[in-house]
């Protein structure tokens, strides 16, 4: 959400709305997790999200998922130095308002993706395409989510509508700041009394400060000097040849994060204190969201404000004149504010009376109607409503959001809710379904089942993430293999949660001769009056109007107290069999088009179970990865033998070529998969996971996780070839969708403390192994273990690009010796096991090896490919250093129960 224009208002008044701050860098000691004696911020996760990733990396490769796992920690680790503690928090499923607006914004990432394949190799190559409308990789906030984890940050994770107000509850209860890049916080923090101030994203600068380590030139905080005050490093990259271009192996800086040429990094911070806007436009706090929503909102219609105001006038015009019109309303002889008119009988109509009056002020054309005008004023309304604080942003109970308690516009209300302490642990003697949503509910709340909490909450408007395609095809997302995979993940996850909430039902009669009459109705909210009722008692305390307490408790003729029960005279008719329809409403792109539509996803009858019984997502771990390998084809000897953190790499390239096969027609469609590019994504794929291994493993020499602040080099921009584009978005595509049904089956990462989750933890302990079997996975890289819900460790888009390409990975930390050769063989061999049997899937299999040692160890490297990308073809034939004894990688342990 946001308000439209009042950024650029801020930024014209920034000397009268904003106050600054400079935080010098302390001691060691303050990069470690402890927040004592530290400055809490409150984060809106997305906005850093979004701006550290497309600062920095190449959003058209594909997504680097280690480069950017070492920026959060970079992040991290400077903003502790500085003595800030920072909370993040995500958003939830957008509400039912947003829908047009989050297809508009599908709609254009769709001209991003035909931008990009209509654009030339080289020009779609270079960092200056496309920084506008970007696609950002999948597994972006994933990433981020992992590394918050393991540097033990705190998050919260709202099942339900956007973070904003949470943030602003969290900021006032701690007495922090809150950070983002949405102007409605400035809005939301106009009624706190803690809150110190809302930190604008682009107003967080860092400059060379004084060295705090010699006592002898110690200054306050704040306090320059004019020997070593630096200029503000805006994020640009540095320019290393002379000219104003990016070298292709450098990292463009973002601004959140000090340069490396920064010796005593100093945070400036730019914030607007809670009193600020207020004052400036001279309306009181209480009216400040109808302020909101008169300059409109993301719940207001881009039609309405366009009768709102003259097409010549700007932003910042535009939110003047809103601010003038409110105050002649409020302070007018004429047009008393409704906090003075004692004798009125009913608030709520003071209220609307009042927003009525000021829409027909502020519009240059007048209504045609008075429906017209009444809908106008009832939008209003419900835009300011969304300014509403919560009351509590805490779970109210083990099930949260699984119990429903997200319905209630005021939050749970239950006894827990209020400051009780709550079991956060499995409870004994429950059946499987209050099982499974505990196991679901703790899953959310560490941000591992986000998919399953938006399908609960709105199985109607399930959006699917949309990958780098190509338009002109056929809708990945459509494919029936894909569609087969998130119906078995609905499937596991309604049976879990004791049934999804289906938004629509069916009336099932029966007739004395036992036949059945079905008829399908919409689900009808019966508690219209209740909510309205509720809707105008918020409305009321938002903008400060008195509630009439004499009126409450009356029971108003025609209407039945709460207290009052009817019993019929007559014995009742039989009510016929209401059940819910089990389809979940997808919203995919049509065919070749780009238009996006409404796709039902019908899913198979439930079966019966036994409530007493454990649902699939609580059975032991052996069975879960049996069914998460059927789903993708690759339930196979071959397969089910592999180390389980390599399991989810070699059947997700197995499905992808399966998949791709069936959608072909006949031996040459340009669909199917060559042996030479499986190699590729296979060996792209065990390098970047052994790089993963050896950076995760080095974080437990230091439990700070400290980071060298130095470039990765190697490659950045390679040309990013059609084909090879597509194979990517593929694999994104069917990563997306094994990732949901990961979710669905509980296979939560170890590296991360999850195991508490469910009955992980007790299936881990039972499942015992020989102690020979152990020895020989851990040779062959069982140190991370479950990577189901982790697979972005498999996945970097420049070195997929490169392999493609032929072209060897240039980056820091790539490596591939006798032990990555050893995982490629074993994983190989596991990959095209029984594979054809789904007929001639690979274009080639059956050609030489794999992949020759000589090739592997030297093949053309980035220095003898010329800049059009074409490989040089006098190549030296050296002999090969992997039966010499080469640089072997050694196996790396993962922290384990950090967050327990």
């Amino acid at each position: 959400m946001g308000v439209r224009g009042l950024e650029s208002f801020i930024r014209e008044n920034r000397t009268s709305l904003t106050k600054t701050l400079s935080l010098p860098t302390l001691d060691d000691n303050s990069a470690s997790g402890s927040s004592d004696g530290k400055t809490p911020i409150i984060v809106d996760a997305w906005g850093v999200i979004f701006k550290l990733y497309l600062d920095t990396l190449p959003w058209t490769s594909g997504g680097e998922y280690l480069r950017y796992y070492k920026l959060v920690k970079k992040l991290i680790i400077a903003w502790r130095k500085v003595g800030l503690e920072p909370t993040f928090v995500f958003d939830g499923a957008a509400p039912p308002e947003k829908h047009q607006t989050i297809l508009s914004r599908a709609s254009e990432k769709l001209l991003s993706c035909q931008l990009f394949y209509t654009t030339s190799v080289p020009s779609r190559s270079s960092s200056s395409f496309s920084k506008n409308k970007v696609v950002l990789p999948f597994f972006a906030s994933h990433t981020f989510i992992y590394a918050l984890h393991r540097l033990n940050v705190q998050t919260h994770f709202v099942p339900f509508g956007e973070a904003d107000g949470v943030c602003v509850s969290m900021a006032e209860k701690v007495g922090g700041y809150v950070f983002g890049r949405d102007s409605d916080f400035v809005i939301l923090i106009a009624r706190t009394e803690r809150v110190k101030g809302y930190v604008p994203i682009d107003m967080l600068n860092w400059i060379e400060g004084q060295d705090t380590t010699n006592t002898n030139t110690y200054k306050p905080p704040g306090a320059r000097q004019a020997d070593t005050f630096q200029p503000v490093h805006n994020g640009r990259s540095r320019n290393f040849s002379g000219s104003g271009s990016t070298p292709n192996h450098m990292n463009r800086q973002s601004s959140l994060i000090p340069s490396s040429s920064l010796k005593n990094p100093t945070l400036v911070i730019t914030y607007i204190p809670p009193q600020a806007l207020r004052h400036r436009l001279r309306i009181p706090s209480t009216h400040l969201p109808l302020f909101a929503s008169l300059c409109g909102t993301d719940y207001i219609p881009p039609s309405i404000t366009t009768q709102f105001y003259e097409p010549h006038i700007n932003s910042f015009q535009k939110i003047e004149k809103a601010a003038r019109i409110l105050r002649e309303q409020l302070y007018s002889p004429n047009n008393a504010s409704p906090q003075n008119r004692k004798g009125a009988s009913n608030p709520g109509d003071q209220v609307v009376e009042l927003v009525r009056k000021v829409v027909k002020k502020i519009c240059v054309y007048p209504f045609d109607t008075e429906q017209s005008l009444q809908e106008v004023v009832d939008l209003i309304i419900e835009a300011a409503l969304q300014y509403s604080l919560p009351f509590h942003v805490g779970d109210c109970c083990t099930n949260y959001p699984f119990c429903g308690e997200t319905d209630s516009s005021l939050g749970c209300q239950t006894p827990i809710s209020l400051g009780e302490d709550f079991p956060t642990g499995r409870s004994s003697g429950k059946g499987g379904v209050e099982r499974g949503k505990e196991a679901y509910a703790i899953a959310q709340g560490l941000g591992m089942a986000g998919s399953i909490a938006h399908g609960w909450l709105y199985p109607d408007r399930m959006y699917q993430w949309q990958v780098l395609e190509d338009i002109s095809g056929p809708c990945l997302k459509a494919s029936e293999g894909a569609r087969e995979i998130r119906r078995k993940a609905w499937g596991i996850a309604d049976e879990g949660l004791g049934g999804l909430r289906y938004a629509r039902t069916e009336e099932v009669r029966e007739d004395r001769l036992g036949k059945m009459d079905v008829e399908v109705e919409t689900e009808i909210d019966n508690k219209g009056g209740e909510l309205e009722s509720q809707n105008d008692k918020e409305l009321r305390e938002l903008l400060g109007v008195p509630t009439n307490d004499a009126c409450s408790g009356i029971e108003v003729e025609g209407v039945q107290s709460e207290d009052t029960t009817l019993v019929e005279e007559d014995a009742p008719t039989p009510a016929p069999k209401i059940r819910p329809i089990r389809e979940m409403v997808e919203y995919l792109r049509q065919g070749s088009t780009a238009k996006i539509i409404a796709s039902p996803l019908t899913l198979p009858p439930a079966s019966p179970v036994n409530p007493v019984d454990s649902p699939v997502c609580l059975k032991p771990l052996e069975e879960r990865l049996k069914i998460y390998l059927d789903a993708l084809h690759s339930n196979t000897e071959a397969i089910r033998s592999l180390p389980i953190s390599l399991q989810p790499l070699v059947s997700l390239i197995r499905f992808c070529v399966i998949d791709a096969s069936r959608r072909s027609y006949g031996k040459t469609d340009h669909n199917k998969w060559r042996r030479e590019e499986v190699v590729a994504v296979l060996r792209a794929g065990i390098g970047t996971y052994t790089m993963w291994e050896r950076e995760l493993g080095s974080e437990e020499e230091s439990i700070s996780h400290k980071v060298k602040n130095e470039d990765e080099g190697g490659r950045l921009y390679p040309l990013l070839e059609t084909r090879s584009a597509n194979l990517i978005a593929q694999v994104g595509s069917v990563s997306s969708d094994v990732h949901l049904l990961a979710q669905a089956l509980l296979l939560l990462p170890e590296s991360v403390g999850t195991s508490h989750a469910g009955e992980q933890e007790q299936d881990r302990s039972s499942e015992k192994e020989g102690e020979g079997d152990r020895e020989e996975k851990e040779k062959v890289g069982h140190g991370i273990g479950t990577t189901h819900l982790i697979p972005f460790i498999f996945i970097s888009g420049v070195t997929l690009h490169s392999i493609l390409s032929k072209i060897e990975p240039t980056q820091q930390g790539w490596k591939w010796t006798t032990e990555e050769q050893q995982l490629f063989d074993i994983c190989w061999d596991a990959l095209i096991d029984g594979i054809t049997g789904y007929g001639q899937c690979i274009v080639g299999l059956n050609n030489s090896i794999p992949i020759m040692k000589d090739e592997a160890d030297h093949p053309v490297s980035a220095e003898e490919v010329d800049e059009g990308g074409k490989k040089n073809r006098k190549k030296k034939r050296r002999k090969s250093p992997v039966s010499g004894g080469g640089t072997n990688v050694g196996r790396f342990g993962i922290l384990e129960g950090m967050m327990d």
